[in-house]
């Protein structure tokens, strides 16, 4: 499987989780468009943890003691981990640190670069963290509907569903932030 078509595969498996909610979701919509758009295609493949986020991983002062919640494991881009870990809900309210409400997304890529030699491509990260708000905003959709559906009546699946406005606001300011950047450097 090339990278290219593991971006592929997901952006059609998020396609059809969008179709499956009964109710309009204009920013989804919107994010799902920009990523067909954005595809960066086929690159690098390594072992990707999947849910590489803060509650996953074990640390202390003197750095990384492990990490868990393998279930998820896959091959694919390794900016995938890098997207993950910076979606807006690992964040916890510190939106300032948008690597998992602990660092800049600078001081994280360069964390990963030394750490694992291999260089961030700024844009892919970007994409993957996209993607990755979307997908957090289809899962927390999902949950909701599992409640209202009432196939599990819980208050945490039911609270999961308000988590979905905030991946909208998120992603309507990534896509934002990036068409301004586009459009200076235009004008550059």
């Amino acid at each position: 499987m090339s990278g290219g078509a593991g971006i592929a595969r997901r952006q059609g498996g998020l396609e059809v989780d969008l179709r499956a909610i009964d109710e309009p979701h204009p920013a989804l919509e919107l994010a799902l468009r920009w990523l067909r758009a954005q595809d960066p295609g086929p690159g690098e493949l390594v072992l990707v943890h999947g849910d590489f986020r803060v509650g996953n991983f074990m640390s202390g002062p003197d750095g990384l003691h492990g990490v868990l919640d393998w279930e998820l494991v896959h091959v694919g881009d390794p900016h995938e981990d890098l997207g993950w870990m910076c979606v807006r809900a690992w964040r916890f309210g510190k939106d300032s640190l948008p690597a998992g409400g602990l660092s800049t997304r600078e001081a994280f890529y360069e964390a990963y670069a030394r750490a694992s030699s291999r260089q961030v491509v700024l844009e892919r990260a970007f994409y993957w963290e996209v993607l990755g708000n979307l997908r957090w905003a289809l899962m927390a959709l999902g949950q909701a509907r599992r409640h209202l559906s009432g196939l599990e009546s819980s208050i945490e699946l039911a609270s999961l569903g308000r988590v979905a406005c905030e991946m909208e606001l998120e992603l309507l300011q990534l896509i934002r932030d990036d068409e301004k950047k586009k459009e200076n450097s235009c004008h550059e």
